[in-house]
Parts: C-alpha cells; structure tokens; sequence
C-alpha cells in the first residue's frame, strides 16, 4: 500500500478535501469551497441551501452554453469571459476547459491523434526524466499517492506520447506538474488533447532549448511592471531582483506550484479563457501584494530579502476573493500587452545577436 504522510497517518479514518487532497497541500489552504461561487467566498447571510441554488443555476447557464457551444463562442465571448472570471462550477470545469483550450475540435477531428502519439517512444534519456520525475506529482492526492498507480500510469502514458511525437520540444521538468493537474479533473485522453493545445498553442517556445520564451516574457513583466509601479520597479533594479529569479516556476507552472488548489482553479478558468494575459496580470498583482507599499520595501533592504518575500507569498496575498479582483482590475490593455510584447521581443534579439557575434569574434580571435 501506499505510504501515508505522518498527519494521514496519524488519523484513523483520514479523509481527503473535496479535491482529494490529504494534508499539508493546495486545497487545505482555503477555508471555503469558494470556487464555485462568483464572490470567490461563501457569505455567511447565505444559507447553505441558498449557496447550492446558486451553483446549480449557474451550472445549468454553463450546460446550456456547451450544448451550443459554436454558437456561444462566436457570438457572446464577452459572456463566456464574464462567467469564467467569475468561475466555472465544479461539476463542468473539466468539459468548459476542453472547450475553452480547443481539444474539444483537436479531438473531434483526429480522434485518434492520442494513440498514434502513444506509439511514438522518447529516447532513453527523455523516458528516464519522466520516470523519475512520476512520484513528485501531487504525492498528498488520491490520484496519485499509490507509487506507480492508476494516476502515475496515466502521467507516465501522456507525457511520454507527447515527447515521443514530438521530439523537437520533448519533454521539460514543468509539462509534469501541468499535465498531472490536467489529470486531477479530466480523463487521460481529454487530458493529452489539453496538453497538446496547451504546450503547442498557449505555451508555444516554453519547452525549448534556450528557454528563450520565457526570458522574453520576464522582461515583459519587468515593463509592465515599470509601467504600472515605478516604487517596486525601482526597488527590484535597485537590488538586482531580476524576473528569471522569481517569475520562472510561477509561468513555465502556470501557478501549480504557487496558489492554493481553489485560486489555481479560478485563475486556470480565465488563462483558458483569455490566455496569458492572466499569468502576467496575476504576476503583478502578487508582486505588488509583497511590495505595493513603502513600509513593505523599508523591510526589504537586500537582494536575499526581497528575493524570499516573492517565494514565499503570504497566504493573504494568495486567496481567490483577493487575487483574481487584484489582477482583473489592473489597467492593462490587450494593446499594452502587444506593445510591450513587441518592444521585448526586438530587444531580446538584438542582445541575442550581439551574443552571437562576441562569441563568433572570440573564436576567430583564438585561431
């Protein structure tokens, strides 16, 4: 049998939270089942029989929208945007993300596409990663707390189809964390066809060599950043707190390793939504949730400080009724994302070629 944490251990009868999470992890972290209710939290002028009515009316509104789903999409995004800021129910979040993300067409149109992959193996090198990389997946779930179980057998089967068909982009730390979340809520076939958008599409350069994807976007971060707050942006230069030192888990992971289970949720239902433009805003917002004040950077005097106060957020900073209102309400255009977008680009490539040429000028300097 799988071993237990001590605190599972330690209970005769444990149970796991309505994520199937035991102890010590995301979904403990949050008081409310908040997820599925538009405030983010229970008020306590609702009776419980009042809360459930309105989950219930809305997963009927998000029903009513999948079975005409082409026609919702194309005509209403503005409504399909308002309801998934304000979260999508429990019971449909797996099927709204299929349909969000575009696996729903990748799998009615190639509804094989998953067992071709899975015929395609990694290389040795790339086979052995993943192995071992199985058993750090969400050890506290139930899905996966059984040493090659039901939930590692799927991991393994998913993310060793998607980097023995795609052996250009193969296979990084990061797809384990996203692909096993994937998992937690959707079927394994649903799940490789998410996967697949969600590396090819929304994540696009994230898993190659170079990380030159990310870079990018860290200085993406360190312009909106110097857009919207000259305080903190001048107090990360002043002592060279750069983006790649904080902002690298919290974008290749898209959070999983960051927020409590029910943020992470309702931050996923917009990301699948309105793509990246969350993950940046919700970088923001956490940021100036550590550093948004004068007394906050009056405590932060070095590198080392700063630097660990941004890993290790406060769990006020993190609570969905807190975060996702920080990160919508930021004045940030889908021009202004563009802008910066195309400024760092450029930027990236001329340092990038004046890179290039040194190196090129320091060989020929050596023969």
């Amino acid at each position: 049998e799988a071993a237990l944490s001590p605190s599972v251990a330690n209970n005769h009868h444990p149970q796991p939270d309505r994520y199937g999470f035991y102890s010590d992890t995301p979904g403990n972290s949050v008081a409310s089942p908040s997820s599925t209710l538009a405030s983010g939290a229970t008020s306590s002028s609702r009776s419980r029989s009042e809360a459930v009515e309105i989950i219930r009316r809305r997963e009927k509104k998000w029903l009513d929208m999948l079975n005409n789903w082409a026609k919702v999409i194309a005509k209403d995004y503005q409504l399909v945007r308002e309801r998934c800021r304000k979260g999508i129910p429990d019971s449909v979040r797996p099927k709204v993300w299929f349909h969000l993300c575009g696996a729903f067409y990748i799998n009615r149109d190639d509804p094989d596409l998953y067992r071709k992959c899975m015929t395609k193996v990694p290389n040795e090198r790339t086979a052995d990663e993943i192995e071992r990389d199985l058993e750090r997946q969400f050890p506290h779930h139930e899905l996966f707390m059984q040493p090659d179980g039901h939930g590692q057998q799927a991991l393994r089967r998913v993310l060793r189809a998607y980097a023995g068909a795609f052996p250009d982009v193969g296979y990084c730390q990061a797809m384990a964390p996203l692909a096993g979340a994937l998992l937690l809520h959707m079927p394994e076939s649903d799940t490789f066809y998410t996967v697949y958008i969600l590396f090819d599409k929304y994540m696009r350069g994230y898993f190659r060599p170079g990380l030159d994807a990310v870079q990018v976007d860290g200085q993406i971060l360190y312009g909106l950043l110097k857009r919207l707050n000259q305080p903190i942006y001048k107090h990360l230069v002043k002592y060279k707190v750069e983006p790649l030192h904080f902002m690298v888990d919290w974008f290749m992971c898209l959070y999983v390793r960051t927020l409590p289970w029910p943020t992470l949720l309702r931050v996923w239902d917009v990301y699948f939504c309105e793509g990246v433009k969350i993950v940046f805003r919700v970088a923001i917002a956490l940021v100036t949730a550590v550093l948004g004040s004068s007394a906050q950077r009056r405590r932060l005097r070095s590198f080392e400080d700063t630097l660990d106060s941004l890993r290790r957020l406060p769990a006020s900073a993190t609570q969905a009724a807190v975060l996702l209102p920080a990160a919508l309400k930021l004045q940030l255009s889908a021009a202004d994302f563009e802008r910066e977008h195309q400024k760092q680009f450029r930027l990236f490539n001329l340092r990038k070629l004046a890179r290039q040429q040194q190196v090129q000028e320091q060989q020929e300097a050596a023969v």
